[in-house]
């Protein structure tokens, strides 16, 4: 059993430490009213429709105070400028009131930085809510409706930051791995995430410890170390998330250091594009839920990542079927039941099981 009760005491670390697993949905139901109409808004100078929702109803009381706070602020820059410009020494303010009216400016811009990060924060929840009521939402996420759905499949709990968050083991043939996603946040319509993985082979033959810890990176995380961009492309749900269905699109860059724990002593990196649809159903009680995964990635890798794997090409297409459960809402498993690629070696390796602590 080489290297595996490293692998489990860096499993035992792990789940202590992460904050959250994989995709997490529980059932739930929209504050916004199945048949409400939508209201007229002006959000950041612009003409917008919401619903009537307590979100909403904060923001429109912080918009008062920060129009008042605004002119207020603009006034005193103003008084301020204009006493600065005239040439009559006998107008000009004492030093007193000017310090007085900077030390003023200080507060209403303090303030206003408060205030608009609460209707930051006030929006973004009411978007995760209307994402809730609507039932289909198809290629049609800018940055705010992105941050949202990523922050509600996640359960991120609105932070745009996060640390240690999304870690699992998986265990195939011979072999075993960990992963742990180490930061993640929101850029533009992007989640954007820094992960590290470790895994390992109980194959006393070199060349076939090698071909199989490749595998098992390709089929699990993609690298040792991995940069994945996320792009929402579709969510479909029922209104009260006992079924749906999300798609995105993800691109990944690996790379396999030698220091981080690989049979090979030689760097091999690679880049991938794909599609992932994951959709799930669940019991009414959220007591027990089925989800199944399906992804298809066109991947494009170094020599040596080619030569790791034993494959003719170092361009080639990957993809996956797995199907899972996850129970009591904590505990996820799940089973890569079949991969299909352009490279046969790669096609219907054996079901490879893995495992995931949901917080």
């Amino acid at each position: 059993m080489k290297n595996y009760y490293t692998l489990l005491a860096l499993l035992v670390s792990s789940l202590t430490f992460s904050q959250t697993s994989g995709i997490k949905l529980m059932n739930s139901t929209p504050t916004i009213d199945a048949n409400a109409a939508p209201l007229p808004i002006y959000l950041n100078g612009k003409l917008d429709s919401v619903y009537k929702t307590p979100e909403i109803i904060l923001f429109n009381y912080n918009v008062l105070d920060i129009d008042t706070l605004e002119t207020e602020l603009s006034t005193i820059k103003n008084e301020l400028y204009n006493n600065s410009m005239d040439t009559d020494p006998v107008n000009r303010y004492h030093d007193t009131i000017i310090s007085s009216k900077l030390a003023r400016m200080k507060v209403i811009q303090s303030d206003l930085t408060t205030l608009n990060k609460e209707q930051d924060s006030l929006y973004h929840l009411y978007t995760k809510d209307y994402l809730q009521h609507k039932r289909v939402t198809f290629l049609t996420f800018g940055p705010k409706r992105s941050r949202a759905l990523f922050d509600f499949i996640y359960d991120g709990s609105g932070k745009r930051f996060q640390v240690l968050n999304n870690t699992g083991f998986t265990f195939g043939n011979n072999t075993g791995s960990i992963y742990s996603e180490l930061v993640s946040g929101n850029l533009g319509i992007f989640r954007v995430s820094l992960g590290s993985m470790i895994s390992s082979s109980s194959s006393e033959d070199n060349e076939t410890a090698k071909e199989e810890e490749a595998f098992q990176r390709l089929a699990s995380y993609g690298g040792n170390t991995v940069l994945t961009m996320e792009y929402p492309l579709a969510y479909i749900h029922s209104r009260n998330n006992q079924y749906n269905l999300i798609s995105r699109f993800i691109a990944k860059g690996s790379a396999d250091f030698p220091e981080f724990g690989t049979t090979t002593d030689e760097f091999a990196g690679s880049a991938s594009f794909g599609i992932d649809i994951y959709a799930d159903a669940s019991l009414s009680n959220n007591a027990l839920r089925f989800f199944m995964n399906l992804n298809i990635n066109g991947i494009f890798g170094t020599d040596t990542y080619q030569e790791n794997l034993g494959i003719d090409n170092s361009s080639f297409s990957f993809g996956q079927v797995t199907l899972g459960l996850i129970v009591a809402e904590n505990i996820k498993l799940s089973f890569v039941l079949g991969s299909f690629s352009s490279e046969s070696s790669l096609q219907n390796r054996n079901v490879i099981l893995g495992g995931q602590i949901l917080h």
